[in-house]
């Protein structure tokens, strides 16, 4: 399985989709290191601040409903990591997860991705749910489908109105631009590794090919 459902796109599944989020539209060295300690269980309910449309019901982690259309996200972290990285809106972050229906616990995909916060380059459920985690952290996202895939679900593995279940730990926040780069090529699907590879080497080709012909 590969990361391609958090993100709105990347992929490399049975059958790919146009969704990487995970998570939804998807470890380094040079990371902060993750170091984490088991801790008592915490719950949390996030205060909406993007749907600002909608007044959405608030509850606990263990009262999370499927049936109620004004359900709002709610995590439980399992794990707190003990370093300095936190993240936040504008982090470019690297996260290990599992995703399932919560209808039937199905796990319909798995993997590693790395974005930035707030860019929308996931569903919305984890921009929001991700915030304050600390590197080496472990976080579970109960997800409503308002702030998932909706009602039109995303192809044959999650159907609309879908109320989604994401175990999550954070690996790493990059620092600089360099750290982004590697973070991105370490959540890359193999086989896109290997293309950019070859289009970068042949682009050297050709260009030290010319250089050599006008020399």
């Amino acid at each position: 399985k590969g990361s391609y459902f958090i993100l709105l796109m990347t992929t490399t599944m049975k059958q790919p989709i146009f969704l990487l989020p995970l998570l939804l539209l998807s470890s380094a060295t040079g990371f902060v290191t993750p170091s984490a300690t088991s801790s008592t269980r915490q719950h949390h309910l996030i205060v909406p601040q993007i749907i600002s449309s909608s007044s959405l019901k608030l509850g606990s982690f263990d009262e999370y409903s499927q049936t109620d259309p004004d359900q709002d996200l709610a995590y439980e972290d399992t794990l707190i990591g003990t370093t300095d990285g936190v993240a936040m809106e504008g982090k470019f972050v690297t996260v290990a997860y599992k995703g399932q229906l919560m209808s039937n616990k199905k796990v319909f995909d798995e993997g590693q991705i790395s974005f930035r916060l707030g860019d929308n380059k996931v569903i919305k459920g984890w921009d929001r749910g991700l915030i304050g985690m600390k590197v080496g952290g472990k976080r579970v996202l109960k997800i409503p489908p308002q702030l998932a895939y909706g009602d039109r679900g995303a192809g044959d593995v999650i159907p609309g109105g879908a109320h989604l279940q994401f175990d999550c730990e954070l690996k790493g926040i990059a620092s600089n631009a360099m750290e982004e780069k590697m973070a991105e090529a370490s959540s890359m699907n193999p086989s896109k590794v290997f293309f950019y590879v070859f289009v970068a080497g042949s682009i050297i080709y050709d260009v030290l090919k010319y250089q050599m012909h006008v020399i």
